[in-house]
């Protein structure tokens, strides 16, 4: 290079006061080649129209800034050139080649930030996608109220990757159609997991405790032929697979999860919540994370509240997941619990989008949930919570269950029955006309004589008490995901979902499949 030659940068030239950017259409010219002051060297479409851009001197194209089909911000670099024209020295890199700062346009620097509130910057993947955005692709975000998480999700119709004005109106569009007359969100079930432990315990194992029964004897009274009891797993640990088979269920992966919600009466421990566990197992450490404890309805519950946060729209992804240890707090010497229980969990990816599980959507509706606190004292555990803390005067068996067995089973019938009465209700839907009931799988006695009180065929509720036990809130989906794989469902059929549980906790829903 001659010593009176130097390189400059070219920025994307203003244009009007209102053009922010504009697309670089097509290249005139290639890096090595030489032009001329006034030569032709791109084309340039803005919001008002399309131009030729001159060089505006004598010199060798050294590089270009921006590929066609870009959206270039005005200001930005366009193309560097090696020029001996004085009269273009302040655009000189310098004699070492480095650039010298150039400040963005200050429409560029008003809209730099996009997200709801205005002010907060993009991270991570929003980021990188906030790099390649106009200021007036970012000026419509911010006025549409569109944030990042949103622009994640916007499916990019320019080529390499760029949103455009017609990509933002047809994501509000489809936004729109997603809410229903109340104007709130469907709520989809995108994907169901379950997990249980290997080691199997069949009735045989209870026999040398109680030498007056047999193995058919507590299968007739409780519909129980085998359940499955963890030894070194953790809660967190059934619950973390459960997540895991959901996720990849519904095509999703934990990057996609912006909620997780666990219900469970066996925690890891009191302290923390278990969904911090799995949330650490899962790897999605930012998003927030609690458990709720409703016992057997906990599953209903905690969907209850995830629905809602679909609904409103605060969330799009949520994990709800019930994971129960039941064994390791059961009296194996206790007539009235010793038989019932079973560990294991299940999980729920719910969504605001059909299309991420395309066939496996389905939608969850009508949920109903209720307390009745005369029945707190029917089932319980003492010990591990503040009216008895470490060091309390307590006995061997209260640490763990107790059931008032005949209370428990003349509550329930009456409880499950009035519950699927206001599901129907709330469902404008005959009980007779939903495809299936799947209940809580509390004790089959009980169920069947639900279905007698109700008149309704037994043969409408699902029952896989018999491989599993009452796993407490895992028992739905656990039932849910073995409904699923007798290929019985059709698209289109109403199930009832119903549990009742301690304190007494009850509820309710309607998933369409």
């Amino acid at each position: 290079m001659a010593h009176d030659d130097f390189v400059i940068t070219i920025p994307m030239p203003f244009n009007g006061e209102s053009i922010v950017d504009g697309i670089l259409v097509s290249w005139m010219v290639k890096p090595g080649e030489q032009v001329k002051k006034g030569q032709h060297i791109a084309e340039i479409e803005t919001e008002k129209s399309v131009w030729q851009f001159d060089s505006p001197c004598d010199g060798e194209v050294l590089a270009l800034g921006a590929a066609e089909g870009d959206v270039v911000d005005v200001g930005a670099p366009l193309l560097d050139i090696r020029t001996a024209d004085f009269d273009m020295k302040h655009l000189s890199k310098g004699l070492n080649g480095a650039a010298k700062k150039t400040e963005p346009a200050p429409e560029a620097a008003q809209l730099a930030a996009f997200s709801r509130n205005g002010a907060a910057q993009a991270t991570g993947k929003a980021a990188d996608i906030a790099r390649t955005l106009s200021p007036r692709i970012r000026k419509m975000l911010a006025d549409s109220g569109l944030g990042d998480e949103d622009v994640l999700r916007i499916a990019a119709g320019a080529e390499g990757g760029k949103i455009t004005a017609s990509d933002i109106g047809r994501y509000l569009d489809e936004l729109e159609a997603r809410k229903g007359s109340t104007g709130l969100v469907t709520c989809y079930v995108a994907g169901l997991g379950t997990y249980v432990p290997e080691r199997v315990v069949d009735n045989s194992v209870f026999l040398k405790s109680f030498p007056d029964i047999n193995e058919d004897y507590i299968e007739k009274v409780t519909g129980i032929r085998e359940r499955r009891w963890a030894d070194k797993e953790t809660t967190s640990d059934l619950g973390f697979e459960a997540a895991k088979a959901a996720l990849q269920a519904a095509g999703m992966t934990a990057a996609d999860v912006e909620l997780i919600v666990v219900s469970t009466t066996t925690p890891d421990m009191p302290l923390p919540a278990t969904a911090n566990a799995i949330q650490e197992k899962l790897g999605c450490r930012s998003v927030p994370a609690f458990d709720l404890a409703a016992a057997c309805s906990g599953w209903l519950y905690a969907l209850s509240i995830g629905r809602q946060f679909i609904q409103t729209g605060t969330y799009r992804t949520v994990l709800v997941i019930a994971a129960e240890e039941m064994s390791k707090f059961t009296n194996k010497a206790d007539r009235a619990t010793a038989f019932l229980f079973g560990d294991g969990a299940g999980a729920a990816v719910l969504s605001a989008e059909k299309s991420r599980a395309a066939d496996r959507a389905h939608v969850l509706s009508d949920m109903v949930m209720e307390a009745d606190s005369t029945g707190y004292d029917i089932i319980y555990r003492k010990a591990g919570g503040s009216e008895y803390p470490p060091g309390s005067a307590l006995a061997p068996e209260d640490g763990y269950w107790f059931m008032d067995g005949g209370r428990m089973f003349r509550t329930a019938v009456t409880a499950f029955s009035s519950v699927i009465e206001a599901v129907a209700k709330a469902a404008k839907t005959a009980i007779g006309d939903f495809a299936w009931i799947v209940p809580h799988q509390a004790n089959q006695r009980i169920l069947k004589s639900v279905a007698h009180k109700l008149r309704l065929p037994i043969e409408k509720f699902f029952f896989n008490i018999d491989k599993y036990g009452n796993t407490s809130a895992a028992s739905i989906p656990l039932a849910l995901k073995d409904l699923e794989a007798t290929k019985k469902l059709k698209p289109g059929d109403k199930i009832l979902l119903c549990a009742v549980g301690a304190g007494l906790t009850i509820a309710g829903g309607v998933l369409t499949w």
